[in-house]
């Protein structure tokens, strides 16, 4: 499980003031370093945000890539790279000005699969890298796709592994307890289960969510809960049924109560890749209905989500316009208490897809991702949602 390489250069907006539930325009930031960059996730403060991913060299090495947004514009950071030929992030949370955790994967061989999970903190004034646990040993694929953090004691990354090249994977855990990272037991229903994305609470208050094969042909949602002494799979619905396509690729909490989960599955009966939006009341998970704008027998999809109350949650992917040969938009989905509405969102030219969303209110949420503006050069997109 190699994580989506997006070639992409980020670009910056600058907020401005703006009614409820709308998205900003991006304006273009000058061309990051390397051939092609690319961009995974965005983690927000009160006037901060980071952004994390990778560019590629003009030898093909690949190499993290971190910038800030310092409230007027990104800046690059300088981050580190362990690994001789291969090196991403693809999550990344921030807790304070002096607490921010990216991770992802490093290899010194990426043609033979062999990766390596990597983690990097923010102290307030460099990144370093911190040793993190591969339990599928040096000739294994072991990917950090997420990360969540509540403290500076108290940090969660997911992922997968396996124990060499063809072999099954497994759900990972890992936990930061304020001096080491350690791997933590979870759950892995089937061969190939992976999670995805994790969200914090609390100490003893965790969710995480991915997918597990559920036969040759489909996958069913997977969603796991930390209770403060294990990690335990908690029933999800799959509404494409065990034959079909089910994945959550994020999730978001709010309280003990409201907690939501967003991904994609197959209707079988409209022959369609619809939006996937499931909701934790303190009970039970249930599936909430969520819009789907491309046309039928053509694909929806929700990558990212983030909530800071119970009526404001925002979610972010790409749908399919108008069929085959016309352009993938960019997909923005806002929760007000009541419903989920389409908020109309740029798509500069061509394809356009968003990662990753963050959001510390209902006026401070950034959604990130990446347009093709000719052909197969893709360019990043970074636009304020208030």
């Amino acid at each position: 499980m190699v994580p989506l390489m997006l070639v992409a250069v980020l670009a910056g907006l600058r907020p401005g003031a703006a009614s409820a539930s709308t998205c900003g325009s991006g304006t273009a930031q000058p061309l990051r370093p390397g051939s092609s960059n690319s961009f995974f996730g965005v983690a927000v403060s009160s006037c901060h945000a980071w952004a994390v991913g990778d560019y590629a060299t003009g030898t093909g090495r690949l190499l993290t890539l971190i910038e800030r947004w310092n409230g007027t514009a990104w800046k690059r950071q300088p981050s580190p790279n362990p690994g001789s030929s291969y090196n991403t992030l693809t999550g990344v949370a921030a807790t304070s000005a002096t607490n921010a955790w990216a991770v992802g994967q490093a290899s010194n061989d990426a043609a033979s699969h062999a990766f390596q999970t990597l983690a990097e903190h923010w102290n307030g004034a460099t990144w370093t890298r911190v040793p993190s646990p591969s339990p599928g040993g040096p000739t294994g694929n072991n990917e950090l796709a997420g990360v969540a953090a509540t403290s500076a004691s108290n940090a969660w990354a997911v992922g997968a592994y396996d124990s060499a090249p063809g072999a099954a994977f497994q759900t990972l855990a890992e936990h930061w307890n304020g001096t080491a990272w350690t791997h933590v037991p979870s759950p892995s229903p089937s061969a190939d289960s992976e999670l995805i994305s994790v969200a914090a609470i609390s100490a003893s208050d965790a969710w995480a969510v991915g997918s597990y094969p559920a036969s040759a042909t489909g996958s069913l949602t997977l969603i796991e809960h930390w209770n403060g002494t294990k990690w335990t799979q908690v029933p999800s619905p799959s509404p494409g049924g065990p034959g079909r396509h089910n994945v959550l690729s994020g999730v978001a909490a709010v309280s003990a109560t409201d907690a939501w989960a967003v991904g994609q599955y197959f209707n079988r009966t409209l022959f369609q890749y619809q939006t996937l939006v499931e909701h934790w009341n303190g009970t039970a998970w249930a599936q909430v209905p969520s819009p789907n704008p491309a046309p039928a027998r053509f694909a929806n999809r929700l990558l990212s989500v983030a909530a800071t109350s119970a009526s404001n949650v925002w979610v972010v992917g790409d749908y399919i316009s108008s069929g085959l040969g016309h352009p993938i938009l960019s997909l923005v989905e806002h929760w007000n208490g009541t419903a989920w509405t389409q908020v109309p969102s740029p798509s500069p030219s061509g394809d356009n897809v968003l990662d990753g969303v963050a959001a510390t209110s209902a006026s401070n949420a950034w959604a990130v991702g990446f347009y093709s503006p000719s052909g197969p050069t893709l360019q990043a997109l970074a636009f304020h949602c208030c």
